[in-house]
């Protein structure tokens, strides 16, 4: 099989790269492993905001919905149910379906992999019943299960607190939200007030001592203050962050760099997203962890870079439009995750990227 680009990840970045690919008639190939084309937009219910300007706010499965639809219309190829498991020597991507292999030979490959939860370890974490957030967020927007009848959130990100918020909608009671810091982690203040509005305790410079139950959690002990406070919970929901999927990146052979405001260890790339090997490129989580609005924008920045490097875009009319939505992502960035990038792509290629990078 042989298509101009392979798009590894069919999440919001790998789509929105498809689509600014495809829309300028280059042959384009999506590679999943899930069942359907979206990533975890398909279980987002809450309302994503900003997203670039081409996007009004709205909700994450309708954004799925709508990135889906254009891919269908620009006819790019989709293979899902299907993963990467290495290279041949002739460098095309050798992709199963788990009965078969075969290979696939593409001129450019964009890597948008997404991203891991992390989880956080305590006494028990191991037990029944504790989950991730985005575990939770899954069983209750996609398999239509309730988790449990009484939560308990450990962290207080954005995110953490949109599963919080629907827990409550499906009549889980949330027992508390537990944040190791001084304050609670959410940028959006109305979704903190929320909660608190709804009477759900912030146990702040808290974190859980221990885990118990016969079979499955049943009760925590969460310390507070040196003060030791036992809740009754028959799910514990952690959110300890996320971390880049690197798998395919160590497949291709690019190299990495450490980034803790990306999330981590993260492939290196310039300001085209393009990777230290030859014809790879990347977008998404896998470029640095953030939010779903500039993972949209990285996608489309790395989709323009490899038009015009397969000649579907004239260099200047690329730079322009990259240009402006590099001017997006700014924008759209949360600071600190902005630096981080920024650091992370002139450590690369300081002495090309110099003067041409955003000040």
């Amino acid at each position: 099989m042989e298509t101009d680009v392979l798009i590894i990840g069919g999440g919001p970045a790998g789509l929105a790269a498809a689509i600014e690919i495809a829309s300028r008639g280059l042959d384009v190939t999506v590679v999943d492993e899930s069942s359907s084309l979206g990533g975890q937009l398909c279980q987002q219910t809450q309302l994503l905001r900003p997203l670039p300007s081409v996007y009004q706010p709205m909700r994450g499965f309708e954004l799925a919905k709508i990135l889906t639809e254009q891919i269908h219309d620009f006819r790019a190829g989709t293979l899902l149910n299907h993963r990467v498991i290495g290279l041949y020597a002739d460098g095309s991507v050798g992709l199963s379906d788990e009965e078969n292999v075969f290979p696939v030979k593409a001129k450019k490959i964009i890597v948008a992999t997404g991203a891991a939860e992390k989880a956080v370890a305590f006494p028990k974490w191991t037990l029944p019943g504790i989950i991730t957030i985005g575990a939770a967020q899954t069983l209750v927007n996609r398999d239509f299960v309730m988790p449990g009848k009484e939560a308990v959130i450990v962290g207080s990100s954005d995110f953490a607190l949109d599963v919080a918020s629907q827990l409550l909608e499906v009549g889980v009671e949330v027992k508390g939200i537990i944040e190791k810091n001084p304050a609670a982690a959410a940028r959006e203040k109305e979704k903190i007030d929320a909660l608190i509005g709804r009477g759900i305790p912030f146990y702040l410079n808290s974190f859980i001592k221990e885990a118990r139950g016969n079979g499955q959690v049943e009760e925590i002990d969460i310390e507070v203050t040196r003060d030791i406070l036992t809740v009754t919970a028959d799910v514990v929901c952690i959110d300890g962050g996320r971390s880049p999927i690197l798998d395919s990146f160590y497949q291709l052979g690019c190299s990495f760099g450490y980034e803790e405001e990306l999330g981590g260890w993260v492939p290196q790339y310039n300001r085209e997203f393009k990777t230290d090997k030859e014809n790879i490129f990347l977008a998404g989580n896998a470029a640095g962890i953030s939010e779903q609005g500039a993972l949209l924008l990285t996608g489309m920045i790395a989709g323009i870079s490899v038009c015009e490097e397969l000649q579907a875009l004239r260099s200047g009319e690329a730079e322009e439009i990259r240009d402006a939505l590099w001017k997006e992502l700014q924008l759209l960035e949360h600071k600190v995750v902005w630096e981080g990038r920024t650091k992370h792509i002139k450590n690369f290629a300081a002495p090309v990227l110099k003067d041409q990078f955003i000040s």
